[in-house]
This record gives C-alpha cells, structure tokens and sequence, in this order.
C-alpha cells in the first residue's frame, strides 16, 4: 500500500462515524511503521469524512496507483496487440486516474508497443521507499 491508492474501510470506526465500506485514498505512509497509513476517507459526494490513522488490516486497496518509470507486468493476454499475461512494461504516465500508458521493449531497449491499460491490468513488479536498500 502507497499514497494515493484507494481504499475501502474494513471495519467500522465508530469514534470517528466512519462504517465499514467507506471509501478513502492513503495521504501518508511511514517507512518506519509499514503498517500505518494516513487515509482521507470520503462520502457518496467525494466530500471529506474525516483523516484518520490506521493499519494495514483495517483498510484493503481498491486501485493502486502507478508512478511513471515503475516496471509492471500484464495480469492477461491482450491478443491484438501480441501483448501477454506476465510480458514486462514500464509506466510512462497517468494518463486519468487509474489508467495508465505503458511502453513494452525488446532487450535493446528499442519500443514495440505502447498502450493503454487500467491499473486492473497490471502487477507491480518492485517498489522500494526511497532510502532503503534490498
């Protein structure tokens, strides 16, 4: 879990209203505490409920959010185009939120397609916290 993806709450937070299904976004994650985030939960109009703390177990990601340069892979085959499940592809950008374009090369570098996928499609193949090493 990272900023910016969306998420739904698992359980109800009765000291801040909050019912379990509520819909939020994680503002804040800690590097020092993996297992805390900071969400911005929303009602039915996208206005702000309340910012709340909480844990891994508390919330599950709905749509995860891809930053330009990540390495991906594909969760299916996309025949008309000789795309396949687990054929490597780097984000090149945003483009609305939750669909991205990604760009698939050959070992030389060289592009032979770019396209357009929803984040559904695709499974992070490595993300590390700047300042932490394998």
């Amino acid at each position: 879990m990272r900023p910016f993806d969306a998420v739904i709450l698992n359980e109800d937070l009765p000291k801040h209203t909050l019912k379990a299904g509520t819909q939020g976004v994680i503002v804040e994650s800690f590097p020092r505490h993996p297992d805390v985030f900071v969400v911005e939960f929303f009602d039915a109009e996208d206005n702000t409920i309340d910012v709340v703390s909480v844990h891994a177990h508390q919330i599950t990601v709905t749509l995860a959010d891809f930053y330009d340069g990540e390495s991906i892979a594909m969760l299916n085959d996309l025949p008309k185009l000789r795309l396949i499940r687990g054929q490597v592809g780097v984000i090149k950008r945003r483009a609305a939120p939750g669909v991205y374009e990604v760009e698939f090369a050959d070992a030389a570098g060289t592009a032979y397609a770019r396209v357009t996928l929803h984040a559904g499609q695709m499974l992070l193949l490595h993300w590390q916290p700047a300042g932490q090493s394998s």
